[in-house]
């Protein structure tokens, strides 16, 4: 296994603490684009469908298609930070996501669109994988749950308002918008990583070895900790993309929700999750990141529960799936950040590897879950809270393995004391 490398100490030296908080933002830009780009143009999904003449669940496939790429890529960027840098790598990231954008602005057939948002996917995922590895690196397993939850406040703020300023785009200026909208974030952001992300030295060349990424993943995966870490993550934050992919046939075509106020609407969970990440940036010194795991848990099931019920009451109110999606989206707040972290603090010297391998199976589960939503009836509300409440009861479970993992050598020493 290969010892921690020179990329730790070369972002810890001459940082201040003011240095420090313009990193944190810049950081915070660079992995929110992926999030923002991912639902913006939710509202805009019927009138792409109606534009290109197809069915919405073909073009929910874009969805799943950036989903999946944004997963993908994180198994050879993070990995790739660890070898070249994580500026370098950011910067590529960014790169390829604006090019892509330009690319879904343009695009003349559906099956284009779903190929460019896969393009999209892989850059727009650099900003997250690589941020949470600065992020481990500079603050430590305790205070980076904090810092994630914190960074996770402010990109839960654009991540609401965006399918806002996508409605309001759709009715301006039509879908294509959205798209370019994002390509211009893109570049803000290059150039905000350019002035304030310093350049690694030289020595980050010689990192981690590109034939030991494979050796690495295989480690990872044998270590309980990681896995039952990695898996609550990622089934406590599929909730919002699924709410995020299906919520626009649901509100939209079945209740009736113009596009315009569908931004409303769809603001409303993320500040659930604005609530649970304020929270766990609060507490999680005092109570620790596996006590607001066990909060967040007795928050989901219910929950999910009850978005459950009221879809077989046949409620076809939009806050019958809002109202639950709040306390989910909160939930997720306390569970995320608090899982992430530990899966990153498990393994020292790839850090990297570590957080691309937790953002792949986050995303993944996502991607995943999302597909579900196909194989019932669009639109259908019961669908929807179906699925939701799964991806809850999956990241409870996750978690309780863990527990039990935890209390298996206690259980063996007490009885060979016996």
């Amino acid at each position: 296994m290969p010892e921690l490398s020179p990329t730790n100490a070369g972002y810890g030296d001459g940082l201040t603490g003011s240095r420090r908080r313009i990193l944190l933002l810049t950081l915070t830009m660079t992995s929110s684009l992926g999030m923002v780009a991912s639902t913006i143009y939710v509202p805009s999904i019927p009138a792409i469908a109606s534009a290109f003449e197809t069915s919405i669940p073909r073009v929910q496939l874009s969805f799943v298609g950036y989903l999946l790429a944004f997963a993908a890529s994180m198994l050879v960027l993070g990995p790739l930070s660890d070898r070249y840098g994580r500026r370098r790598t950011i910067l590529f990231g960014l790169g390829v996501s604006a090019l892509s954008s330009v690319a879904c602005t343009l695009s003349p057939t559906v099956e284009f669109l779903i190929g460019a948002r896969v393009v999209q996917g892989i850059g727009a995922c650099a900003g997250l994988v690589v941020g949470r590895a600065v992020t481990r690196e500079l603050w430590g397993r305790e205070a980076a749950a904090q810092v994630i939850a914190g960074r996770a406040i402010a990109a839960t703020l654009m991540q609401a308002f965006a399918p806002v300023v996508g409605g309001y785009l759709q009715g301006w200026f039509g879908w294509r918008s959205n798209f370019a909208f994002i390509a211009v974030l893109a570049g803000m952001a290059m150039v905000l990583v350019l002035r304030y992300i310093p350049g690694e030295r030289q020595q980050v060349l010689s990192g981690l070895p590109l034939r030991g990424i494979l050796e690495s993943y295989q480690t990872l995966i044998k270590t309980p900790r990681f896995m039952s870490y990695a898996f609550t993550a990622a089934g406590s934050h599929a909730g919002f993309h699924i709410f995020a992919a299906g919520a626009p046939a649901v509100l939209i075509v079945g209740f009736g929700v113009r596009p315009e106020e569908y931004g409303f609407y769809a603001s409303l969970p993320p500040f659930g999750f604005l609530v649970g990440s304020f929270l766990s940036n609060r507490l999680t010194q005092r109570l620790g990141i596996d006590g607001l795991i066990a909060i967040g848990s007795m928050v989901v099931i219910p929950a999910g529960a009850i978005m459950v019920v009221l879809a077989l009451l046949g409620i076809a109110s939009p806050y019958a799936v809002i109202g639950p999606m709040i306390l989910i989206c909160c939930s997720s707040g306390l569970i995320t950040p608090n899982a992430t972290a530990g899966s990153l603090g498990v393994k020292a010297g790839i850090v990297g590897t570590a957080s691309g391998l937790g953002s792949f199976m986050q995303m993944t589960g996502a991607a995943g879950a999302t597909a579900a939503l196909s194989l019932g009836p669009s639109g259908s509300p019961l669908m929807l809270a179906g699925v939701i409440a799964l991806a809850g009861l999956f990241a409870v479970t996750a978690f309780g393995s863990l527990i039990q993992f935890e209390q298996r050598p206690l259980r063996t020493a007490a009885n060979a004391l016996a």
